[in-house]
């Protein structure tokens, strides 16, 4: 509000003052209009009484004659005060009658003959603008000086100015008042938003702002509640991801403690204490393998990690990796076909590629049964390389493929088929590829395998 009435009034300011200095102007033009046409008047007398005689031309310096001159003045008309002056020497003769000649500062005024000069000043304390002409008498150092006023107040630019000042201050109350309701109803959809914030603060991701309008505080509604719902939606997914993790915790954790209660008790022999020995083993392995993995991924998605770059041959690195999974592709009857194609040595981290291989061939042998093949291939592309990992098992339903990089997302859908693994490896490639700056794609079809693309950059 303030700026629009500091606005309102700096325009029409500038604007007054520029129409009062027309005014003024024009007014001045007015007078020296006047004065000139009263000058030809006492020239004419002047050329008169010089006809006449010395002794005409004393006597039209006769208080007399100056009336005369003032009578023929007034008949013009246009102005508030007409005056006539003797200068002799250089000095200004002032009538006894003046008003005006008096009110005025005539130190720095020039009696030039055939000159108008302007001046200001105050008669009765109302301020006037005044034009002098100077006529010269054809007498030795004597002239006749004729002012003209006009009371400023009558100008246009003073009587529009006044009128601009009412306007201003009904425009200040009109735009008073218009700010002020603008500024409420403002106030009521900030405190809306103020008040769903404080909610969703407290714990309330459910809370949302309502407001159907199309300005600067709906948008900023439709932002915080496309933020609400993203904070919903993700705390939805942690509440998932504790509940499954719970789960795969337990799920060891209840066998392990199963068997040690039955050592414990006695109750296994020693033909069946291997048998025993084996599946602690294995579900150990399980549970500290989900542990590692919750830890790499906690440091991943923080992160919390960092990249040791150094010159890598990416195809015999990914092969070095791919072979220590050979024995168990053959134990699971897998068949286990490693390609690497030359590539050029990129500056990567060696640790960060074996994490990815080494995830994405154990989730491949994982899922894919007896009789089935996994392949392994490494291809040098513009960018940098890609490394695939395919699979010949059951697939991903089209509408999971979006949120297969969900943490224990594909674990939780397809136990099913695998009821093994941490249900991490996912998660951890696309962090992992992600902070190396490359790409991660998943390509699958139900009943048709799953095939797993990194690219990564040189």
């Amino acid at each position: 509000m303030a700026a629009a009435v500091l606005a309102l009034a700096t325009g029409g300011i500038i604007a007054a003052a520029g129409t009062n200095r027309q005014a003024r102007a024009e007014a001045v033009e007015e007078l020296s209009r006047q004065a000139a046409a009263v000058g030809r008047q006492a020239e004419d007398a002047v050329a008169a009484a010089r006809a006449r005689g010395d002794a005409a031309l004393r006597d039209l310096l006769t208080e007399g004659t100056i009336r005369q001159l003032l009578a023929s003045a007034a008949q013009i008309g246009g102005h508030d005060y007409v005056e006539i002056a003797v200068v002799r020497q250089n000095e200004l003769v002032v009538p006894s009658a003046s008003v005006l000649i008096p009110a005025l500062d005539l130190s720095a005024a020039e009696y030039d003959p055939g000159t108008t000069e302007e001046f200001s000043g105050e008669v009765a304390g109302t301020p006037v603008v005044v034009v002098a002409r100077t006529i010269d008498l054809g007498a030795p150092q004597a002239s006749l000086v004729v002012f003209l006023a006009r009371e400023a107040d009558q100008l246009v630019g003073v009587t529009l100015f006044r009128a601009f000042i009412v306007a201003l201050g009904a425009a200040v109350i009109v735009v008073a008042v218009l700010a002020g309701l603008l500024a409420r109803r403002l106030g009521d959809r900030l405190r809306r938003v103020d008040l769903a914030a404080r909610a969703v603060a407290a714990g309330d991701l459910s809370a949302r702002v309502e407001d159907d309008g199309d300005d600067e505080v709906s948008h900023l509604a439709d932002s915080f509640n496309e933020m609400a719902g993203k904070l919903e939606a993700a705390a939805a997914r942690e509440r998932d991801f504790l509940l499954n993790v719970g789960h795969d915790l337990r799920t060891p954790l209840t066998s392990i403690a199963g068997y040690a209660e039955t050592l414990a008790d006695g109750k296994i022999g020693p033909d069946e204490m291997p048998k025993v020995a084996a599946a602690l083993q294995r579900q150990s392995k399980r549970l500290s393998r989900l542990v590692e993995d919750l830890m790499l991924l906690s440091r991943l998605e923080a992160r919390e990690f960092s990249l040791r770059t150094e010159p890598v041959d990416v195809g015999a690195l990914v092969s070095g990796v791919a072979e220590e999974y050979r024995p168990r592709a053959r134990d699971a009857d897998v068949r286990f076909t490693i390609t690497a194609d030359a590539t050029t040595p990129l500056e990567t981290d060696p640790v960060r590629i074996s994490q990815i291989v080494s995830n994405l061939v154990e989730n491949a042998l994982r899922y894919t049964p007896e009789g089935g093949e996994v392949v392994v291939q490494v291809a040098p592309t513009p960018a940098g390389v890609r490394i695939d990992v395919r699979d010949t098992g059951p697939g991903i339903d089209p509408a999971d493929l979006p949120r297969v990089f969900e943490r224990l997302y594909v674990a939780q859908r397809y136990r099913a088929v695998r009821p093994e693994g941490s249900g991490l490896g996912l998660s951890i490639v696309h962090e992992l590829v992600t902070a190396m700056q490359g790409t991660v794609r998943v390509e699958s079809e139900p009943g048709a395998g799953t095939l797993v693309s990194v690219e990564l950059p040189r």
